[in-house]
């Protein structure tokens, strides 16, 4: 099977969804997912990256920007669910 006949498939009626409502609605909560779930691959990267840090002085600023970042994630996504009436 082509790429180009697997990209046709996928997106097969996708422009005449989007027009609606609930296309939009459903192409928004793909997104938000989508970006969610990406934000918090980043955010487990970023802390086995710092893992060297464990024991030093500046394990609590790690720990923290880590910290931060989750509850940042985790409010973002769900004010975009909230303001597109997902949840």
């Amino acid at each position: 099977m082509s790429a180009h006949k697997e990209n046709g498939s996928m997106f097969e009626g996708l422009s005449s969804n989007l027009l609606s409502v609930e296309g939009a609605k459903k192409f928004a909560a793909w997104y938000i997912d989508t970006s969610e779930k990406v934000a918090k691959q980043a955010i487990e990267m970023q802390a086995s990256a710092t893992k060297w840090a464990k024991e030093t002085p500046l394990a609590p600023i790690f720990d923290a920007q880590i910290e931060y970042g989750k509850k940042f994630v985790e409010r973002s996504a769900s004010a975009a669910r909230s303001l597109w009436r997902l949840e």
